[in-house]
């Protein structure tokens, strides 16, 4: 039976196996193009944002944002510029949205792959992870219709005076999309951002953001913009050990005084 996906699914068991199977892919794809990163402790998790996962109506998007800038300011050291980087800031600070966080770094992808919230009543070591892989400018295929350059990846930007605006995104926009009245078939989009704050900036964050359709990322098109690495239950462990050795440890992840003293105590 074929995959679903660009490339069948491998097993990753170290880092080792990782960087194998990375450097395969790559050379398989024949051309430099731009890969991005998404870590699950459970391989059963869809590629959904955190909104339609919690069958958040679009239209309330908006009032949660707004809900969110009310309280926030006292706790931002500058305003953020305009709405989308208002959503970028509540996003990673667990406000549902339409984005989903991914990585440019394997690294990292693979981190959130062995660490994170275990499942409900359960222990993240007992499902298997995965480390989803994707095309962003494959993906852009599919929502914009046609094909753009190989590394052309927009940017959200409420300055329109400045070359990062680009129209395409402004289908996504909050304010606007909030006012659908309807369900739209539109696919999702990868976007990059200003990376303002520093838990954005160590992730090496880049986002893909869904429409008012619910349609998982792996879903969309033919799949050939996107495959996974399956992470054994049994080797989470190990991965973690490795990663630690590498110095990917939560303090690099998460660069937060609260880790700055977890890590201070890691000897204790």
């Amino acid at each position: 039976m074929a995959s679903p996906f660009r490339f069948r699914d491998r097993r990753v068991n170290s880092m080792a196996e990782l960087l194998t199977c990375k450097l395969k892919d790559e050379r398989a794809l024949g051309v430099q193009s731009k890969i991005w990163y998404r870590g699950l402790t459970n391989a059963a998790y869809k590629l959904l944002p955190t909104l339609h996962r919690n069958g958040i109506p679009v239209a309330r998007e908006m009032d949660l944002m707004n809900r969110f800038k009310q309280n926030a300011h006292e706790f931002l050291d500058q305003r953020p510029q305009g709405e989308w980087e208002w959503m970028l800031i509540m996003r990673h600070h667990g406000l549902p949205s339409r984005l989903m966080d991914w990585t440019e770094s394997p690294l990292i992808g693979i981190y959130f792959s062995v660490f994170g919230e275990p499942p409900r009543g359960g222990n993240q070591d007992e499902t298997d992870g995965v480390l989803w892989c994707v095309l962003p400018t494959q993906l852009n295929y599919f929502a914009r219709g046609e094909q753009p350059l190989p590394d052309a990846i927009p940017m959200f930007s409420d300055e329109r005076e400045i070359s990062t605006f680009d129209e395409f995104l402004e289908n996504y926009r909050p304010s606007r999309v909030s006012r659908l009245t309807s369900q739209s078939k539109v696919p999702p989009a990868a976007a990059i951002s200003i990376r303002t704050t520093k838990r954005i900036q160590s992730q090496q964050g880049v986002f893909t953001i869904h429409h008012s359709d619910d349609t998982p990322v792996e879903n969309v098109g033919d799949g050939s913009h996107i495959w996974r690495y399956l992470i054994p239950a049994r080797s989470k462990k190990q991965i973690r050990d490795e990663l630690g050795k590498l110095g990917v440890t939560r303090l690099t992840v998460f660069p937060e005084l609260d880790n700055v003293a977890r890590e201070a105590m890691g000897g204790l």
